[in-house]
């Protein structure tokens, strides 16, 4: 298996990488798009992407480029996070001014770094952010990333650890494939699906109702707006079942005859970690 994933080595998504995959071949990639990319053009197996983080929700940009892909989602993994403080080592907590990162992560430390008096600075990722603090030597500069990219540096050290506002921080990843091997699975399952609706009244309604007559469980519903603008929105479902098996098959059916268009993007298990927040 070779596995891309966004940013470079010490981002949490490099993180979620080593651990989903210990034995996999691992390569950073500059954005999603570029992630996607390199699966399509036979680079790398597989891909991994943050989908929402528990504080932050969802990832920008990340439903328009699942639906115009051609990847098939595959598996999901959570990611506990913990972010931490880091600069130089030559500073002290106090000296600190701003932190820059990404913005997700900031989103998630907006809290506490209003109470240590730090303004926010948004970086390409949180790896490069901790770089950057590197290679600046501005004592007054941090970065909010993992404990893990702090040791990647001799000149920076961690000033405060536990900066995420919400203590259970966590991120949710999707894997994705271009030629999946598809596996039976029972009802216990997730199927996400991307469609837009016709444009007419209650289409809206009788897309969501083809579910409703059908006891499926609707675990997420999201819209976004495609990439093109002023274009009507689209919506991303998640769903408990398989397209393969009724009742979900029916539903689908319903489904079809109130959208313009409607794509499944996989099937996959559900991730043994969501027994911690399902009751």
């Amino acid at each position: 298996m070779k596995i891309a994933y966004q940013g470079i080595e010490g981002s949490y998504s490099s993180l979620a990488a080593h651990k989903y995959a210990p034995e996999a071949e691992r390569s950073g990639y500059p954005t999603f798009a570029a992630v996607i990319d390199a699966v399509q053009k036979n680079e790398v197996t597989h891909a991994l992407l943050p989908i929402e983080n528990s504080t932050a929700g969802r990832v920008a940009d990340l439903h328009h480029l699942l639906s115009s892909s051609d990847l098939t989602i595959i598996d999901e993994y959570f990611l506990p996070v913990q972010h931490a403080l880091i600069g130089l080592k030559t500073a002290s907590l106090s000296d600190i001014l701003q932190a820059y990162s990404h913005r997700e992560a900031l989103a998630q430390c907006t809290q506490s770094l209003n109470k240590l008096d730090i303004e926010s600075v948004s970086y390409g990722d949180t790896a490069k952010a901790v770089l950057f603090v590197s290679e600046t030597e501005n004592k007054n500069f941090a970065a909010i990333a993992s404990t893990y990219s702090a040791t990647l540096y001799d000149n920076v050290h961690v000033l405060k650890k536990g900066m995420q506002d919400v203590p259970d921080n966590v991120t949710r990843f999707l894997i994705l494939t271009k030629k999946p091997v598809y596996k039976p699975l029972n009802s216990d399952c997730i199927t996400s699906i991307v469609y837009d609706v016709l444009d007419a009244p209650s289409a809206l309604y009788d897309s969501l109702g083809a579910f409703a007559e059908n006891q499926i469980n609707i675990i997420k519903l999201e819209s976004f707006v495609p990439m093109q603008r002023h274009k009507k929105a689209h919506f991303y479902l998640e769903c408990i079942g398989s397209p393969q098996t009724n009742p979900l098959k029916e539903a689908l059916a319903q489904l079809e005859k109130n959208t313009k268009r409607m794509r499944i993007l996989g099937t996959y298990k559900k991730s043994p970690y969501r027994s911690t927040f399902e009751q």
